[in-house]
């Protein structure tokens, strides 16, 4: 029995070029593998989550075409953060002044980020995505996570949002965006969303749950999992230092911090599921000690810095990502 091939893809503002590059990779790979250079990642996976950019990234590799296939090949994926990451995250002198750097005020204005989504993604529907997707978002209306879910979209119109909608949810990143207040295609429901990345920034443990959910009798062993990180910073912090930080230190380095747990834990659980088997792959690159990692900068030479992490995630992890693509193609057929 072939198995259930998972990908999932870590939250992480303009780093989303990180695993972008190595999906650009590992797109032409499984076409010489395959010798079909029409193939597209989409035909090697047959369940995608993604959190906050993670969400952008999957929703560009299952948004259909005129026929039915991948709208995106993932080069033009990559092209969508390198052509408007300045759009998404362009802030006026006014908007900097009155949020001071997003301390008392959002730090951007939505309407670059919306008008992105609106280009690329248009009336598309959660429902029309190619294949099952979990998406998570934290619902403030309702105080309580909650998944976009192609599978439950398909039968069930009050889950179903246009894309352009739950991806301005999922990319509500706190102090960036404001909370987004979106209704679904049918305008029955109404919920306010943020950045699901405040408790699954690294969706890969709920992208497991998820296929667990639908083959309860299916196990780690069913499955090939394919978990793609933004880069991380190293938060070695000394206890001296902080002892007397306030809101304002740790607003900094905390996010780090943060994100850090968050992926971690869920990279450690997953390890611990999958007995540190191959068919569970965890592919990430820590930032250099002087270089910042920011989820907003959109200066050429970070942008340069960002590619070349994912660059070097390929050129080091290179035996593990063929060998991962040869079991990806023998599970498709």
């Amino acid at each position: 029995m072939s198995r259930t091939r998972i990908l999932s893809i870590d939250g992480g503002g303009i780093k989303g070029i990180v695993p972008a590059v190595v999906l650009l990779h590992l797109e032409k790979l499984l076409q010489d593998l395959s010798n079909n250079p029409t193939s597209r990642i989409h035909d090697y996976f047959d369940l995608f989550s993604g959190a906050s950019t993670g969400a952008i990234i999957i929703a560009g590799l299952l948004s259909p075409d005129n026929h039915n296939r991948p709208k995106y090949s993932s080069e033009e994926i990559l092209n969508l953060y390198l052509n408007n990451g300045q759009i998404i995250f362009n802030s006026s002198l006014f908007q900097e002044i009155k949020s001071v750097s997003g301390i008392v005020n959002v730090k951007y204005d939505p309407e670059g980020l919306e008008s992105v989504f609106e280009k690329y993604f248009g009336k598309s529907e959660l429902k029309d995505l190619l294949k099952p997707s979990l998406i998570p978002v934290y619902d403030l209306s309702r105080g309580k996570n909650y998944f976009f879910r192609q599978q439950k979209a398909l039968t069930s119109p009050r889950h179903n949002y246009y894309v352009k909608d739950l991806l301005r949810g999922a990319t509500s990143a706190l102090t960036y965006f404001p909370p987004s207040q979106i209704s679904t295609v049918n305008d029955q429901e109404h919920r306010c969303f943020i950045d699901g990345g405040v408790f699954a920034n690294n969706p890969a443990l709920s992208a497991y749950a998820e296929f667990r959910y639908h083959n309860s009798k299916l196990h780690a062993k069913d499955t090939m999992m394919l978990s793609l990180g933004t880069g991380r910073k190293t938060t070695n912090l000394d206890c001296k230092v902080t002892a007397n930080w306030g809101a304002a230190e740790w607003l900094y380095q905390g996010s780090y911090l943060t994100s850090n747990a968050v992926s971690s834990a869920s990279d450690y659980q997953l390890n611990a599921v999958y007995g540190n088997q191959s068919n569970y792959l965890r592919l990430d690159s820590t930032f250099d000690d002087n270089q910042n990692s920011s989820m907003d900068n959109t200066d050429k030479d970070y942008l340069d810095y960002l590619i070349s992490l994912g660059e070097s995630i390929v050129r080091d992890k290179r035996s593990e990502i063929n060998t991962f693509a040869e079991e990806l193609i023998s599970n498709s057929n």
